[in-house]
């Protein structure tokens, strides 16, 4: 390859990317609205939750089917939620950043799979408090199967992760029901944070639980500054172990550079 086509051959790249991550936004809408159901995942094909009616293929284009038809089912004309759109266009911009930051690499496929999981575990408790088994669990599985090729970590390193993530929120759960005798969080907090473990190992495992912890923090004193909860209403943790771990993953190793140089 000449010097010249590189630079076209990375952009090209890195909208093939893009675009994979948006259809994989597609398919995440579908397992974050049918997986806390208890519906398959793959049959029956998409539909309109509101009038049930089959989705098109040429209704299901991620972004533009949502542009083309004004935010509405094309069948009964109900509003279409904002979150589809959304999910698609985080879904592309984590696989596009996956390959700016790693390029055609396992670690960028990687990365891109990890980025996935953490965005449908947000989705998910965020509308239902909720961490399924299959995707924390799988998780797990993933990320300590990817952890013999990766080169950010190594297996012995994500058995560690994942062993010290779960320790440590099980010691955490522990400590406030002795102190307030109620659970802070639930067991799916736990196994999300053992994925999160198995895939960036020790490191990203603490600096994923102290972002989360502090993201939380913040938003949960906003919330209470507006009104909008009490002091004992519940938070979603797993969003903020989602964006921790995905802060971690893109910018960890600087974050933890720059803390050293603190010190």
């Amino acid at each position: 390859m000449t010097a010249e086509a590189a630079p076209a051959m990375f952009a090209f790249g890195a909208v093939y990317a893009a675009v994979v991550g948006l259809c994989v936004g597609s398919f995440l809408n579908v397992v974050a609205w049918r997986l806390p159901r208890g519906e398959s995942i793959v049959r029956p094909r998409s539909r309109c939750p509101h009038c049930s009616a089959g989705i098109a293929a040429r209704d299901n284009v991620p972004l533009l089917s949502f542009a083309m038809l004004r935010g509405r089912c094309r069948t009964c004309g109900e509003a279409i939620a904002w979150r589809y759109p959304a999910v698609e266009a985080g879904s592309g911009l984590l696989w596009l950043t996956s390959w700016l930051v790693f390029g055609p690499t396992f670690d960028g496929l990687l990365a891109a799979v990890f980025c996935s999981l953490m965005l449908v575990l947000a989705i998910i408790d965020a509308s239902h408090f909720l961490l399924p088994d299959p995707l924390t669990y799988g998780g797990i599985g993933l990320g300590l199967a990817g952890s013999f090729v990766a080169t950010w970590t190594t297996p012995r390193d994500a058995v560690l992760g994942a062993a010290i993530g779960a320790g440590a929120l099980l010691l955490l759960i522990g400590l406030w029901y002795l102190l307030r005798r109620v659970r802070g969080m639930g067991l799916g907090d736990v196994k999300m944070l053992a994925a999160v473990g198995a895939f960036l190992g020790v490191g990203g495992t603490l600096l994923t639980l102290f972002l989360a912890s502090l993201i939380g923090a913040l938003a949960g004193l906003l919330f209470l500054v507006r009104g909008r909860l009490g002091w004992s209403s519940r938070l979603p943790f797993g969003v903020f172990l989602a964006v921790g771990a995905v802060v971690s993953l893109f910018f960890g190793a600087r974050l933890i550079a720059a803390y050293s140089s603190l010190l």
